[in-house]
């Protein structure tokens, strides 16, 4: 099979699934398939297929037709830059939280942040940026309830050569120490909402790492709670949040946090900071 028919033929595999881009993810597939760009592609439509590419790219397929997202399926998302390490029972990074290490990074920048905690690190993605991406030295300790995470973060931890600390915890459960920043992206989900998401989102992402309770707030205000006997003085409370939370979180902040709101670049409210008032 030529590279033009398999496209063509991918593309109707995919075309009536809602969570797909079917142009996208054929050439995608292929271009992982064959260690090759995008460019190559077109400009060598008329190549034939070997036959065990071919058995791999449509088994790929039919896995996406199962709703597999294809971060498991490869094993691996871009974030920031680098190529991060995605396992099964891990949820998946959102180029969306680029933005929340956009935040830190200038927090960081602007108020020489010395420790960071991350509560809830899945793939371990914004605190390995964070360290690497940061002008001064952090402390960054990452710590998550699930040991698929833990297991997730650390491989990224090694291949990127990060020096960050991860440990096994319930939210502050193992923490001894005070930091100048905290940074959650929490499960927001509310509990009803969670069947009806996506095929590849409710199915095979951990509903650990999705349901925030029967409001989405559940964890948001154990962590702002908690998380003002693990601050400095002064220290920043960041959270990752539904587009539609900003408002419930900032109230729930509001008594002890003086708080900004940053959009995504959708416009879309996605990062509640709060600073410890004194």
């Amino acid at each position: 099979m030529k590279i033009k028919d398999a496209l063509i033929e991918g593309r109707e595999f995919l075309k009536n699934l809602e969570y797909t881009d079917p142009t996208f993810e054929t050439r995608r597939i292929l271009t992982e398939l064959l260690n090759k760009d995008l460019y190559y592609l077109i400009a060598h439509d008329e190549e034939e297929l070997e036959k065990s590419v071919e058995e791999k790219y449509f088994n790929i397929l039919i896995k996406r037709q199962c709703g597999i997202p294809l971060q498991y399926i490869f094993g691996k998302e871009d974030f920031y830059g680098r190529t991060f390490t995605v396992l099964e029972n891990v949820l998946i990074p959102r180029q969306d939280t680029e933005i929340s290490v956009e935040v830190i990074l200038k927090l960081n920048k602007k108020n020489n942040i010395k420790n960071m905690l991350e509560i809830g690190c899945g793939t371990g993605i914004v605190s390995i940026t964070v360290d690497l991406e940061s002008e001064e030295k952090i402390d960054i300790t990452s710590v998550d309830i699930s040991p698929f995470a833990i297991k997730n973060s650390n491989i990224n931890k090694k291949n990127l050569k990060s020096n960050i600390k991860i440990l096994k915890s319930n939210l502050f459960e193992k923490i001894n120490e005070k930091f100048d920043l905290i940074y959650s992206n929490p499960p927001y989900i509310k509990s009803s909402e969670i069947e009806n998401l996506q095929i590849e989102v409710r199915n095979h992402e951990p509903r650990l790492a999705l349901d925030g309770g029967s409001d989405g707030l559940y964890f948001y205000r154990k962590i702002i709670k908690q998380s003002q006997n693990y601050l400095n003085k002064n220290g920043f409370l960041v959270f990752e949040i539904g587009h539609d939370e900003a408002e419930d979180i900032s109230s729930l902040m509001r008594k002890n946090f003086k708080v900004e709101i940053f959009k995504d670049l959708n416009n879309l409210d996605r990062v509640v900071v709060g600073q410890l008032k004194v």
